[in-house]
């Protein structure tokens, strides 16, 4: 069983911004519970790369004003998309030429949704092809009037940080409400949101609060390994972002949240965790999808344990992450003996009797490979000795908070 509090380390989407945001502010800010991924640490190399002083110790990171002044010509993101988007909007717009590439996974991912309207916005890119790597050039920024036609903050972030280089307006209109992280930093900075321009931000200091994403995985342990009590601190709870957690308690998971309050612009709240029996089937909707598409692969798991029949759609998106996530649930949880059926935009999901199998295939895909630890887990009552170092790319302490639980 599970027992005990963990703090979980600073939500990953958050960190990537506010590091943007602190090496264009006028002085030294100073980060509080950054996230250690691996992910996280490619934004913080590039922006090294770009001449910006960051330096990190136990408690916090800070971000020292800087000049810009480019030190290399390749730009390394990784496994992470949201590096490798960001940069595309952000370099360009600070004066910045090169070449972004990725690892084998990242270089399949599809880029197009972003260049088109980086195109718009005048950054030069030499569009070869749709995927990384990708070589841009230094550019003289044009204002958007643009409408996301996909549900990506990823995208909507790329185009705000190029728009924040301008002294003209950029209206960029998000009709899916994906998560709103940078529009509340630009709050917390005193800029506004209603239409994005270059404004003054000031030296700050900031507190990432936990990483909601990373929290399910240890949230579907203690629901599903009887007797399990557990508390998570300080986790972001955005109302972009609780998809995982709402669709839970309606399926009856015994899940409190406790001292919910406001921390720089972002919701945040303690959760008290147990073991939950019976838990009832669900149909998500497409506005579930949207505010938990990171929590897909965990919630298919905690699916296998229900009664009834789980149908997941409207998640194509889950196609273009890091795997083909509708490809990768189906694949292990059916080689371990789970009633799932793919359709084209998600599966269907009976109870099933599960059984762990040693064939399980991660597709170098963090969230997937947390899936099968969990199910490891739970079906073995144990630990996997063999960690897997993929899964840090988002969370690190994985490992290290579960042995800290288990009894």
């Amino acid at each position: 069983m599970l027992k005990g509090t963990i703090k979980i380390d600073g939500d990953k989407s958050i960190s990537h911004r506010i590091l943007i945001f602190g090496a264009l502010s006028n002085s030294k800010s100073i980060i509080y519970n950054l996230s250690k991924s691996d992910d996280v640490k490619r934004t913080i190399n590039i922006l090294k790369n770009c001449n910006f002083k960051i330096k990190t110790n136990k408690e916090s990171t800070t971000v020292f004003k800087s000049t810009v002044n480019q030190k290399i010509k390749k730009f390394y993101c990784g496994n992470s998309g949201t590096t490798a988007r960001f940069m595309l909007g952000f370099l360009p717009s600070i004066g910045i030429s090169g070449t972004l590439y990725g690892d084998k996974s990242l270089s399949k991912r599809p880029m197009k949704r972003l260049l088109n309207p980086l195109l718009k916005m005048n950054i030069k890119i030499k569009k070869k092809k749709e995927t990384l790597p990708i070589q841009f050039y230094k550019s003289n920024i044009n204002p958007i009037n643009f409408t996301l036609n996909h549900p990506s903050a990823q995208i909507k972030s790329a185009l705000i940080f190029a728009a924040l280089s301008l002294k003209n307006n950029s209206i960029i209109k998000d009709p899916f409400k994906t998560r709103n992280h940078t529009e509340n930093i630009i709050k917390f900075l005193g800029g506004t949101t209603e239409k994005y321009k270059k404004f003054t931000i000031k030296g700050f200091q900031y507190t990432v609060p936990g990483d909601i994403s990373s929290a399910s995985f240890i949230i579907a342990a203690a629901l599903l390994i009887k007797g399990s009590n557990i508390n998570i601190k300080n986790v972001l709870f955005n109302d972009t972002r609780i998809g995982f957690i709402k669709v839970l308690q309606k399926m009856g998971a015994n899940i409190q949240l406790l001292n919910t309050r406001i921390e720089c612009f972002e919701k945040v709240t303690d959760l008290n965790i147990r073991y939950s029996q019976n838990l009832k089937s669900v149909t998500l909707k497409k506005s579930d999808i949207i505010s938990m598409i990171d929590e897909i692969p965990i919630f298919a798991l905690i699916a296998c344990f229900t009664k009834g029949k789980t149908r997941v759609n409207h998640a194509a998106e889950l196609r273009y992450k890091e795997s083909d996530r509708i490809k990768s649930i189906v694949f292990n949880l059916k080689r371990c003996g789970a009633k799932i059926r793919e359709i084209k935009e998600g599966f269907i999901i009976d109870k099933s009797k599960l059984l762990y199998n040693t064939s399980v295939e991660n597709f170098h895909d963090h969230r997937i490979a947390m899936m099968c630890e969990i199910l490891y887990l739970v079906i073995k009552g144990s630990i996997n000795n063999n960690q897997n170092k993929i899964i840090n790319t988002s969370f690190p302490d994985f490992y290290k908070h579960l042995g800290d639980l288990y009894e």
